[in-house]
């Protein structure tokens, strides 16, 4: 019954797939939910791990047992996102430690102004194509090389690269747009 609703899926059958999803869903989400204690992130995980069950779909036909393999992408994606907030974290606490250490030489206008371009660039990002958006948190929040996101994404290296300057762009294009014109090494030397 698995093996042939492996291969309708590897084949492209996206009833089979919707059929595997629905059989599958209600089983990931606690065990997700185990790990991100959020409602939010676990639903962002299982979306992550469909996808990536989609995405590898041709090799379904020689899974030997499914149940195992699905949900070790589950978990690989929750390790990851584990990782990806630490580092978040890293990033922030160093941050702090350095705004911490030049408070003496800034001035509250350059606080709220480092605070505002800070904001504005979180809303470029938001605001960038979903694959774009990918590409550039796990680049700049997970600190992936180029090779190492056209690995997990399966893309090519060269456009992994397009697409990282074509973010840094729309960033620099916001903030102009916002009334904030910074030259690019400005910006990746203070905020990255």
């Amino acid at each position: 019954m698995e093996k042939e609703l492996c291969k309708r899926i590897a084949d492209g059958d996206e009833a089979a797939f919707a059929s595997l999803f629905n059989r599958y869903y209600p089983l990931l989400r606690p065990f997700i939910l185990k790990f991100t204690r959020s409602a939010d992130k676990t639903e962002e995980m299982l979306q992550e791990t469909f996808m990536r069950v989609w995405l590898s779909r041709d090799q379904l036909p020689d899974i030997e047992n499914l149940r195992a393999w699905i949900f070790t992408i589950a978990s690989r994606q929750c390790l990851q996102s584990i990782r990806t907030e630490l580092n978040h974290r890293k990033k922030l606490a160093r941050l702090q430690s350095q705004a911490a250490t030049r408070q003496e030489a800034n001035t509250p206008l350059e606080f709220t102004q480092l605070a505002e371009i800070s904001r504005l660039v979180s809303e470029a990002v938001n605001s960038m194509p979903p694959q774009r958006q990918r590409i550039y948190r796990m680049s700049r929040e997970q600190g992936l090389k180029p090779a190492a996101i056209a690995e997990a994404l399966s893309l090519s290296v060269t456009t992994v690269k397009n697409a990282l300057v074509t973010a840094l762009k729309d960033i620099r294009n916001y903030l102009g747009a916002a009334g904030h014109p910074i030259s690019l090494l400005y910006f990746l030397v203070t905020f990255f």
